[in-house]
């Protein structure tokens, strides 16, 4: 599994905006053809942690880095960025 942990912090006053938009994009997220795990949390510093599992790092490009993709299209959309910050993801194969 390709497994990515992206660390986002929300723009104080939009929460709510985030929240719904984030509702959105897992939305679609769930739908694309690799996807084996999605799980958000907040960390004790108040910033939202979003886990995905990809079948592989093909599948994770296909989603997130296809700039026709519809995971892509809909950050577009949603403008999810208006609402918060990335900070940063760690990336890479799993293994036991």
């Amino acid at each position: 599994m390709y497994l990515v942990v992206s660390q986002w912090e929300v723009i104080p006053g939009h929460e709510g905006q985030f929240e719904e938009i984030g509702r959105k994009v897992r939305a679609v997220l769930l739908d694309q053809k690799g996807i084996e795990l999605l799980q958000t949390f907040k960390n004790d510093a108040g910033h939202v942690i979003v886990v995905h599992g990809y079948t592989d790092k093909a599948a994770y490009e296909n989603v997130v880095n296809n700039p026709r993709s519809a995971f892509v299209k809909a950050l577009e959309e949603t403008r999810l960025e208006d609402h918060s910050r990335w900070i940063g993801s760690e990336r890479g194969e799993t293994f036991e």
